[in-house]
């Protein structure tokens, strides 16, 4: 609550900087809260939007940004403990850089957005009515839609029955005014796809949310099964907070694991990574694979380990098919928009206006798939794991933010309370725009999906 009401006021960074530089010089123990607000400047019209003057306004922002300060230096900067990427040493020149940190979106970037709906106000009534139709009459059926892209490329080959929905396409709806689903894996892109209409992992329920969202989205690309269009009118990204999705595919591929045994080439890779290796938990991976010096793990199981969560080997599905690979899978000119797994509601909504339909999606429709109990040491992450899976997935969490800046439905205000989330599980990396590593490549990877990979 305190971070949201300072995210409304960004003229404050400065002053926060200030804050707690001042408190670590001084020792928190000798500030209370309410001594903070006497720290910052006494200049009204800085505190409010319309740059008038009012000083209840003032002070009550200004003892919640305090507040926030003090609750930022009360953290020990010591070990791999980071805010802002603070270490013990560099503390003091750190916060310095801090100062005019500012999570914005330039005025190139926020001027591509085109927030004009792409259907009028009738035609997406009409839509719905038949799609409310379908979902309540059509039973357990399912189809496949024309024009799939995959079929074009594969002709011989069977497109998987996930791709498949619960009713039919419009005839209206052209390639042109499609949405295509871009389904990066443990992003929670399953709860999407069913609300959709695809069949995915949901359950024998037909979870289909009436809506204009779900009548236009034709394909999805998945893995390595590419059924998006270049000329798709949008496609729709779920995305979630890059460690977080990390923490989840390595689980994911775990349990898969445990649920059984095959001689399949991924399956194979995924046991030397895991079992062969004893990564018992992405925590484990990280302080035994990844930390610099370490000698808890054999050289090939470091290479395996970093390969594997950088996308370069194919060791763990979905981290070889990362943020990267979805990213470069879409033209350089497509129109993304997104659905950040931590603000589900809000953003589906914000799409469906910016198709033309109503926002009333309701977080009590959601549904949950693809999920099972987690044990705590599934979950757990130390300081120093964290420290070190944010330094490897740099490249990962800038591509992340690319495609937060780029999509249509989300602004300013939107993309920082991201950032503002992203610092709390990798603050070097949201604030950074550069990595230590070159971008990898994997144009390989992506001609092999789109079938121009020639053998």
């Amino acid at each position: 609550e305190k971070a949201r009401c300072c995210s409304y006021h960004i003229s404050y960074q400065r002053q926060l900087s200030s804050i707690i530089r001042e408190l670590i010089r001084i020792g928190v123990s000798n500030k209370q809260p309410a001594d903070l607000p006497t720290m910052l400047p006494n200049s009204d019209s800085r505190y409010r939007k319309d740059g008038g003057s009012n000083n209840a306004n003032r002070n009550k922002v200004l003892f919640c940004c305090a507040a926030l300060a003090l609750s930022l230096a009360s953290i020990k900067l010591s070990g791999t403990n980071r805010f802002l990427g603070i270490s013990n040493a560099a503390a003091e020149d750190d916060l310095i850089k801090a100062e005019t940190f500012s999570f914005d979106l330039t005025d190139e970037e926020n001027d591509i957005k085109d927030t004009t709906p792409l259907f009028d106000s009738s035609f997406a009534e009409y839509l719905k009515k038949g799609l409310s139709w379908y979902v309540a009459n059509a039973g357990n059926k399912h189809f496949f839609y024309p024009d799939s892209n995959f079929h074009k490329t594969w002709p011989k080959a069977d497109i998987p029955y996930w791709t498949k929905k619960r009713f039919p396409l419009n005839k209206y709806i052209t390639p042109g005014k499609q949405t295509c689903f871009m389904h990066v894996g443990k992003a929670g892109g399953s709860t999407i796809g069913c609300l959709l209409g695809f069949s995915l992992h949901c359950d024998t329920n037909n979870q289909t949310v009436t809506s204009l969202l779900a009548a236009t989205t034709a394909h999805a690309t998945h893995r390595c099964v590419h059924d998006c269009s270049d000329e798709a009118a949008y496609h729709l990204f779920v995305v979630r907070d890059p460690l977080a999705r990390a923490l989840s595919a390595f689980n994911y591929g775990k349990q898969k694991l445990l649920e059984k045994n095959s001689t399949s080439k991924g399956w194979v890779r995924d046991k030397e990574l895991i079992f062969d290796c004893e990564f018992a938990s992405l925590n484990d991976l990280a302080e035994r694979g990844l930390v610099k010096d370490s000698h808890n793990a054999t050289e090939e199981c470091r290479v395996r380990a970093k390969k594997a969560l950088l996308g370069t080997e194919t060791s763990l599905i979905h981290w070889y098919y990362n943020y990267q690979y979805y990213y470069e899978m879409v033209s350089p000119d497509a129109n993304i928009v997104v659905i950040r797994n931590e603000h589900i509601v809000d953003d589906w909504n914000a799409v469906e206006t910016l198709l033309g339909g109503a926002a009333d999606l309701t977080k009590e429709s959601l549904p949950v798939n693809n999920q099972y109990e987690k044990k705590p040491e599934e979950v757990y992450l130390s300081d120093a794991a964290k420290v070190v899976l944010c330094e490897t997935l740099c490249n990962e969490i800038q591509v992340y933010k690319t495609i937060l800046k780029r999509a249509q439905n989300i602004n300013k205000e939107q993309y920082i309370q991201s950032m503002q989330e992203l610092v709390t599980s990798c603050p070097k990396e949201a604030m950074e725009e550069s990595c230590a590593d070159d971008m990898p490549d994997i144009s390989l990877k992506v001609e092999k999906a789109k079938g121009e990979l020639i053998y």
